[in-house]
């Protein structure tokens, strides 16, 4: 998605956990296990808005490019769980901020099942995400 803002900005705003609450309609709440601050092995415990939580564990935090996390632990209905944001300056005043995300659904039994029903509620979870994140980014501008 293309939004009026360097990369600097998007990235710094996606991983502020003061503002995140603010602009993203996932999440209930955020608490860090290992550290205060976004980097690479820090440990974060996610609540959704539909009571699900998972612990997530950053893999890559290489600002202002690309941040990508990995499931450590979450809900019954996820076998596996990573997903990234990247972001791209494509002209002096925007940027393509992209949210990819890789599911593998559980149990193994019913993974063909459960895996795109999964992807699709998500993919449309990470639209709204990256909407939020454009009208709040260009609002306070």
């Amino acid at each position: 998605m293309e939004i009026k803002a360097s990369p600097e900005m998007l990235f710094d705003l996606s991983q502020d956990y003061s503002k995140r609450l603010a602009w993203d309609p996932f999440p209930e709440s955020y608490r860090f296990l290992n550290g205060t601050q976004p980097a690479k092995g820090l440990q974060l415990e996610i609540v959704a808005k539909n009571g699900f939580s998972m612990t997530v564990e950053y893999v890559s935090y290489k600002r202002p490019f690309v941040v990508a996390i990995k499931m450590v632990r979450g809900p019954w209905a996820f076998a596996k769980f990573a997903g990234s944001w990247t972001f791209q300056q494509i002209s002096p005043d925007s940027s393509k901020v992209t949210f990819k995300y890789n599911i593998i659904g559980a149990p193994s039994w019913l993974r063909y099942i459960v895996t795109p029903v999964i992807n699709f509620v998500f993919g449309r979870s990470a639209e709204r995400r990256l909407s939020a994140l454009k009208h709040y980014a260009e609002a306070i501008q």
